[in-house]
């Protein structure tokens, strides 16, 4: 069963908006939301800390994950790994392998465990993180979460997504794409390849950077691009494919801005259960506690005309307040998120400054 909430119109083509009807977030009900979600998502942290500190940062790893015969969890685990270690500075690269991780992950009678056998430079090592089975049901005891916004790039031009890439920043814009790497503490721009496309992006674009080991690929309305990341190359056609947004969709045709799925419906963004008005919902994941939480923009009527970033819980149903919100600097223009979904780039317009900025926007605890 689908529920859906209304989309506001702050923050977007207004006049592209009210041409086109009215238009859905499409909100996922928990039955559909629990095929992104595993019981094993809680030791995945410390897994990856363990096997961090048993490889060289950059090393080029090939990984396997098992979760008994569940294939459609194995695949899950094995996004979540892939993508944090990836913000660890290891490639996943399966043709150039310099170690090779084994993960299974699987129950005994008390406790829920995943085991890493690593392999390379001559060595066999193991890692294994264990929990009870009733610390998923729970989150730790005196644990506060916050939202964090970590600052990635700032520029004058629009930015349509970012995707962090080992030790490189990819910008996609509405014309080209841009690698940065980190030098004296910056994000500098080493790299810059023209999207050079043959059809007209709508008024209002959006746009998805993704990352497969080296292979890059580029969705925008009416169209995808295609290449390498390192080193950066593209090539665009007007070819529609569904893009990456974790729910059933066709892609955005040219000259639009909102997704169809096969029934016909339109939507925004997708998110797991939950109600309420907003500009856009994303699912996030938090490492330090379990639970299937919606990250969220709403206009909320302030009179400087920044949004509000928002963070509830998916309980009984029903969204609740689980940190303090944010008050962004701007109005939003994209919410995406990444891979292993326990981050999401938050991009935001600053009218009076005539700046784009994006972050990094994560869940931390205290306790």
């Amino acid at each position: 069963m689908l529920k859906f909430a209304a989309v506001g119109l702050h923050g977007r083509d207004l006049s592209a908006w009210l041409t086109r009807g009215v238009l859905f977030v499409l909100v996922v009900s928990s039955s559909a939301a629990a095929q992104g979600r595993s019981e094993f998502d809680d030791l995945i942290p410390d897994l990856v800390a363990k096997i961090a500190s048993a490889v060289p940062p950059g090393t080029q790893l090939g990984i396997t994950v098992t979760a008994g015969d569940d294939a459609e969890e194995a695949a899950t685990l094995q996004a979540r790994m892939t993508g944090q270690l990836t913000t660890r500075g290891f490639r996943i690269d399966d043709a150039n392998v310099q170690a090779t991780v084994t993960i299974g992950c699987g129950r005994n009678l008390r406790e829920r465990v995943c085991v890493a056998e690593i392999r390379g430079d001559g060595r066999d090592q193991l890692a294994a993180v264990a929990r009870p089975f009733d610390a998923a049901a729970q989150e730790p005891r005196g644990t506060g979460l916050a939202l964090e916004l970590r600052p990635l790039v700032s520029q004058r031009s629009q930015i349509l997504d970012v995707a962090v890439v080992n030790d490189r920043l990819l910008v996609l814009n509405v014309t080209a794409v841009t690698a940065f790497e980190r030098k004296d503490g910056a994000w500098q721009a080493v790299q810059t390849r023209p999207l050079g496309l043959s059809w007209t992006l709508p008024r209002d674009p959006r746009g998805r950077v993704r990352v497969d080991g080296g292979r890059l690929e580029l969705f925008l309305p009416g169209g995808t691009c295609t290449g390498r990341a390192d080193p950066l190359e593209t090539v665009c056609s007007d070819r529609q494919q569904a893009w990456p947004i974790g729910t059933d969709n066709k892609g955005l045709e040219a000259g639009r801005n909102y997704f169809t799925n096969a029934a016909g419906m339109k939507f925004y963004n997708a998110a797991p259960l939950g109600a309420g008005i907003n500009d856009d919902a994303i699912e996030l994941h938090a490492a330090c506690a379990a639970g299937s939480y919606v990250l969220a923009v709403s206009s909320s009527g302030r009179s400087d005309g920044r949004d509000l970033l928002q963070l509830s819980r998916v309980a009984d149903g029903r969204l609740v307040a689980a940190a303090s919100s944010i008050v962004l600097p701007g109005i939003l223009t994209a919410l995406w998120p990444q891979v292993d979904q326990f981050s999401a780039v938050v991009v935001t317009h600053d009218v009076a400054a005539g700046r784009y900025d994006a972050f990094q926007a994560s869940i931390s605890c205290s306790r």
